[in-house]
């Protein structure tokens, strides 16, 4: 495995940005209080700006200031990999020189564009980025909200690239983890991004997990990784996610990034709305939200029944 891939194990929380006046203004002083408390709860690293993070819905000097404020409250305690992607290369590559800066242990890029890029534009993209840092660029693979679907072979010729270190596959597909792993040489991380297929993911291999269920239940998190990758009770693993599955299953059916932002509310730690146009989740799937948290053991049937109210 290469030098670049070697560091990324582990749950890595995808945090929800915290804001402030209806969506409008970073809450900086709820991002230092998410980050201590998925800290306390024993995850091994954080992202901001991934898509539970609402990338896309900040500009780039709000990203500058969300980076910096995490990279400097995060302080070295666990792996910091700020979501760094852009519409054009030159975006993410002053993101990503940026997040280095600061002192980020690496850099997350999703593709996000308009126009479907071909995979000799992929390349490119990576390539120009991978060669303006130092810190190791991971490759962020999620069809389901970026429309763009990065192949186990593109995969593979990207992994070339010196400082490529890992990848988040978020497509759903277990059978790519195999494929991934193989086609590479093992030379790359690979961490689960689908939050309902994590048993399987880490069945089938990988290293890492990036949860967007984390906002809400990090320490069950934690648990499930423990169980499966650290003692490979895969028996233990598959009970335990038993009463994580119908959260994990909700964040897929209504979107990571609402049901992130309700459940934090409903469990007293309000993070404010995702920004205009995405909202919290309207009264009906809160209340069927707050059904789930208390089946979890998450919340108590007092709190859950006056959600539903």
């Amino acid at each position: 495995m290469k030098a670049a891939a070697s560091k990324f194990r582990g749950v890595f929380a995808f945090i929800v940005t915290p804001t402030k006046n209806d969506g409008d203004a970073v809450d900086e002083d709820r991002l230092r209080e998410a980050i201590d408390y998925q800290i306390a709860h024993g995850v091994h690293g954080l992202t901001v700006f991934g898509s539970t993070g609402g990338i896309g819905s900040f500009s780039e000097t709000e990203r500058h200031r969300v980076i910096e404020v995490a990279a400097r409250h995060i302080d070295g305690r666990v792996r910091f990999l700020p979501g760094t992607g852009s519409i054009t290369t030159a975006e993410a590559i002053r993101l990503s020189q940026f997040a280095e800066g600061v002192g980020a242990d690496g850099v997350l890029v999703v593709p996000i564009n308009y126009w479907k890029p071909t995979d000799n534009e992929l390349y490119g993209h990576y390539e120009a980025i991978a060669q303006a840092v130092k810190i190791p660029v991971g490759i962020y693979n999620n069809p389901g909200t970026t429309g763009v679907d990065i192949k186990p072979a593109l995969v593979a010729r990207i992994a070339k690239i010196d400082n490529i270190g890992f990848i988040k596959e978020s497509s759903g597909d277990m059978s790519r983890i195999s494929a991934i792993r193989q086609l590479t040489g093992y030379q790359i991380s690979v961490l689960n991004g689908n939050d309902a297929c994590a048993p399987e993911a880490i069945a089938a291999g990988v290293e890492g997990w990036f949860a967007g269920s984390g906002n809400f239940m990090p320490e069950k998190c934690v648990e499930l990784f423990r169980l499966g990758y650290e003692k490979k009770d895969i028996d233990a693993m598959r009970e335990f996610f038993q009463a994580m599955f119908p959260l994990c299953d909700y964040m897929g059916l209504k979107g990571y990034i609402r049901v992130a932002h309700t459940a934090c509310e409903l469990l007293g730690r309000p993070m404010g709305p995702p920004r205009r146009p995405l909202r919290m989740l309207e009264p009906a799937d809160r209340a069927v939200l707050a059904g789930l948290l208390e089946k979890a053991g998450l919340m108590d049937g007092t709190s859950a029944r006056a959600a539903a109210e």
